[in-house]
C-alpha cells in the first residue's frame, strides 16, 4: 500500500512545531489520520511515544487512536523499539488520565489509591437522602428567612423546590472552585454592576423580538396588499420604534393586531400570527412598571438566594464527607483533585511539565473549564488541540465551545499561536456538503452556534473519487418528509415516521440503490448495513425494532443504559427483598415476586414449571434458593451489605 498523499492544507497540521497550535477540523476532514501522521513523525524524529500525551474524550475514540499509531509504528522498521512502550504511553480519555495523576500521588492528597469510580446513580441516591435530612432540620427549626423561602417557592409541598437545589447543584458540582464560588457568590454575582448586566440581557429578550417582528412586517407585503399591512404598522408603530423600556411599555398600549382580511393566503396568516406571539411573549417580559422595580425584584431575592447557597454548601460538605469515607467518586472529583495535586506542588507540576514534548488534545471543542486549567497546568507552549465547533454537543457535561473559539479568534488575530484551518471534506459527496453549507449559511454565525460560517467554516468537497468513479444519475440531495396524519388513523406519529423510514429504506435496498464505497473504490448495492437512524428519545428503539421486524429489515440498538436499569442491580434488589421477607417470615406477594425473580435469573435459571410448582405444592422451602438464602439470614444482622 503506498503512502498517504496529504493535501496542502494537512501537511503543516503534521509538520508544523515549536508554539501552541489550533486546528479547526471540520467533519470527514481526516483529523484523525492527521494527528496520528503527525505522531508518526515526531516519533521518526526521535521523540519516543511515552513522551507524548493524547488526550481525547472517549474511551472508543483513545482505543481507535492507539491503535491507529500502533500500526503506523509496525509499518517502520526503524520504530520497533516504540512499539514496546505504546502500552504504556498515554493515549487515554482525560478521566482516565486524571485518575491516574491521582492513584500515583494519592498521598499528597491525604487518601488510598483504591479510590473507585462509582456510578452517578448511586452518588444521586446519597444526595437526595442527604438533602432530605438538611431540609427536615430546616424544618425543625426555622428561621424567618427559610420560612420566607418556602412561603415564595411552595404551595401544596417542597418537591420542585428540592428539584431546583438538586439543579442547582449539578450544576456547581461542575466548577472546579466550587466552594470559592459560593463562598464569593454574593459579592461576585450580586453586584449592582451584574446585576445591571442582567437587566440589559433581559431587555436585549425585548428588543431581538422587536427586532423579528419589524422584519416580520416586510414579508407581510408579500402576501396582503399595501392597506392591510399599513394597519398593521400603525397599531405596532410605537413598539417597532422604541428605544427604551418605558417606550416599549407605551407601545403595548394596543387591544390587538388587526385582523386579517377573508381568503387571505395561508402563508400571509401564518407570518401574522407569528407576530402576535413574538408581542404575546414580550407583554409577558413587560410585567415590570421599570427597569427599577426589575432590580428591587432581584435585590428582594436575596435572602431566598442565601438560603438557598446555605443549604447547598451543607450539601455540598456532606456528599464529600460521603465520598471520601466510602472512597467512591465521580469523573468531575478526580478532575478536581487532579488539578490540586498539580497546583498546590511544584515537583508535581514540573515532574509532569518536563516528561511531555507535547500535548495533543482531539475533540478540543468539548473541553470543560475544568479540563482546560489542567491543561494549562502542564503545558509549556506545546499543546496541539484539534476541533470543530460546529461540533460541540456535550455543553451538558459542562464542555465549553468557547474555549476554542477564544483561542480560534486569538491564535487569527495574534501571535499567540497558530491556527490552521482543515475545510475540505473527503467523507461525503458534494450533494450533501451542499445541502449542509445551504442549511449552516442561514442561521450559524458568532452569536448562534459561535463561528461565522460563511466567513470561516463552510465544507469544502475534497473526495474527488466520488465524481470521477462514484458518478451515477441517482439523487444525492437530502430529502425533507413531511405527511399528515389521518385523525382517525389507529397509528401514532411516531409509528407514522417509523414506518416511513422503513420503507424508504426497504425501497432503497429492493431497488438496489447504488452508493460508493471508498475502501474498494466502487459503486455497489446499499445494503441495510449501510444505513443509521438517529432518534432523539430511546424511548422509541423498541417501536422501531418492532416495526422493522414487521418489514423484515434487520436492526441492530445502540443505547446507552443507566445502573439504575442494569440487570445486576434488579437481581441485586429483588435479592435483599427476598431475604428481608424470608428474615421476617412474610411469604406475601412480595415474597412470591421476588422469590420468581432470583430463580429464573441467571443466577438460579430456574424453570417457570419447577416455579408454579413451588408455590402450587408449598415446597418452596426445599427449593435451593430458598435454603440458601435462610442459611444467609441466620447471620444477617452482623454482615456487611
Amino acid at each position: 500500500m503506498g503512502k498517504m498523499r496529504w493535501s496542502e492544507e494537512q501537511l503543516p497540521a503534521i509538520n508544523e512545531d515549536g508554539k501552541n497550535i489550533i486546528v479547526s477540523a471540520g467533519a470527514g476532514s481526516g483529523k484523525t489520520a492527521v494527528l496520528s501522521e503527525r505522531v508518526l513523525r515526531k516519533l521518526m524524529q526521535g521523540v519516543h511515544i511515552n513522551e507524548l500525551l493524547v488526550l481525547t474524550f472517549t474511551n472508543a475514540a483513545a482505543a481507535e487512536m492507539k491503535e491507529r499509531i500502533r500500526k503506523k509504528i509496525n509499518s517502520e522498521e526503524s520504530l520497533k523499539e516504540e512499539a514496546n512502550l505504546i502500552d504504556g504511553a498515554y493515549i487515554t480519555t482525560f478521566d482516565s488520565f486524571s485518575l491516574s495523576i491521582v492513584k500515583k500521588y494519592h498521598t499528597r492528597l491525604n487518601i488510598t489509591n483504591k479510590i473507585t469510580i462509582t456510578d452517578e446513580v448511586i452518588i444521586d441516591l446519597e444526595k437526595k437522602r442527604i438533602l432530605e435530612n438538611i431540609m427536615n432540620k430546616y424544618y425543625e427549626n426555622p428561621t424567618k428567612e427559610f420560612s420566607k423561602l418556602i412561603e415564595d417557592f411552595c404551595l401544596k409541598d417542597d418537591k420542585e423546590l428540592i428539584k431546583y437545589i438538586e439543579n442547582i447543584y449539578k450544576k456547581i458540582e461542575l466548577k472546579y472552585d466550587k466552594t470559592e464560588y459560593l463562598n464569593n457568590f454574593f459579592e461576585e454575582e450580586l453586584t449592582n454592576t451584574k446585576i445591571d448586566n442582567y437587566i440589559e440581557e433581559y431587555l436585549g429578550l425585548i428588543f431581538e423580538n422587536i427586532k423579528v417582528i419589524k422584519n416580520l412586517i416586510i414579508d407581510l407585503n408579500d402576501y396582503f396588499d399595501g392597506e392591510y399591512v399599513t394597519k398593521v404598522e400603525d397599531t405596532l408603530n410605537k413598539l417597532i420604534n422604541a428605544k427604551t423600556y418605558s417606550e416599549v411599555l407605551e407601545g403595548l398600549t394596543f387591544k390587538s393586531l388587526p385582523t386579517v382580511p377573508r381568503n387571505s393566503d395561508e402563508e400571509g396568516k401564518r407570518i401574522k400570527g407569528v407576530i402576535s406571539d413574538l408581542v404575546k411573549e414580550i407583554k409577558e417580559y413587560a410585567k415590570y412598571t421599570s427597569t427599577e422595580e426589575m432590580k428591587e425584584e432581584i435585590l428582594d431575592t436575596l435572602s431566598n438566594a442565601k438560603v438557598i447557597i446555605d443549604i447547598v454548601k451543607e450539601l455540598d460538605k456532606q456528599i464529600e464527607e460521603y465520598k471520601f469515607q466510602t472512597e467512591q467518586f465521580n469523573f468531575n472529583d478526580i478532575a478536581r483533585m487532579a488539578i490540586r495535586v498539580v497546583k498546590d506542588n511544584e515537583d508535581i507540576r514540573k515532574e509532569l511539565s518536563d516528561s511531555f514534548n507535547e500535548i495533543l488534545v482531539d475533540e478540543y471543542q468539548d473541553t470543560s473549564d475544568t479540563q482546560e486549567t489542567f491543561i494549562n497546568l502542564i503545558a509549556h507552549n506545546n499543546v496541539y488541540m484539534v476541533g470543530d465547533i460546529k461540533q460541540s454537543i456535550y455543553r451538558f457535561r459542562n464542555a465549553n465551545p468557547y474555549i476554542f473559539k477564544n483561542k480560534y479568534d486569538s491564535y487569527r488575530d495574534t501571535d499567540a499561536g497558530m491556527k490552521i484551518d482543515l475545510l475540505k471534506n473527503f467523507r461525503s459527496r458534494r450533494e450533501v456538503l451542499d445541502n449542509i453549507n445551504l442549511l449552516f449559511d442561514l442561521f450559524m454565525d458568532d452569536e448562534i452556534g459561535g463561528a461565522d460560517y460563511k466567513a470561516s467554516h463552510r465544507m469544502v468537497f475534497g473526495n474527488k473519487a466520488y465524481e470521477e468513479k462514484g458518478s451515477t444519475n441517482q439523487n444525492y440531495n437530502f430529502e425533507l418528509l413531511s405527511y399528515d396524519l389521518d385523525k382517525k388513523s389507529t397509528i401514532t406519529r411516531d409509528e407514522e415516521e417509523a414506518f416511513i423510514i422503513g420503507y424508504d429504506i426497504k425501497n432503497k435496498v429492493e431497488n438496489n440503490y447504488q452508493v460508493f464505497d471508498k475502501d474498494e473504490g466502487i459503486l455497489r448495492k446499499i445494503e441495510y448495513s449501510d444505513f443509521v437512524i438517529l432518534l432523539d428519545r430511546s424511548k422509541n428503539f423498541d417501536l422501531y425494532k418492532k416495526i422493522f421486524e414487521y418489514l423484515g429489515i434487520p436492526l441492530t440498538i445502540l443505547k446507552e443504559e443507566s445502573l439504575r436499569k442494569d440487570q445486576d442491580v434488579l437481581v441485586l434488589k429483588n435479592l435483599f427483598k427476598l431475604l428481608i421477607c424470608i428474615k421476617n417470615k412474610d411469604y406475601d406477594t412480595d415474597f412470591k415476586y421476588s422469590f420468581t425473580s432470583i430463580s429464573r435469573s441467571y443466577l438460579f435459571k430456574t424453570s417457570d414449571e419447577e416455579i408454579f410448582d413451588y408455590f402450587a405444592n408449598n415446597n418452596f422451602y426445599n427449593s435451593p434458593l430458598f435454603i440458601k438464602c435462610s442459611e444467609l439470614v441466620k447471620n444477617i444482622d452482623i454482615m456487611s451489605t
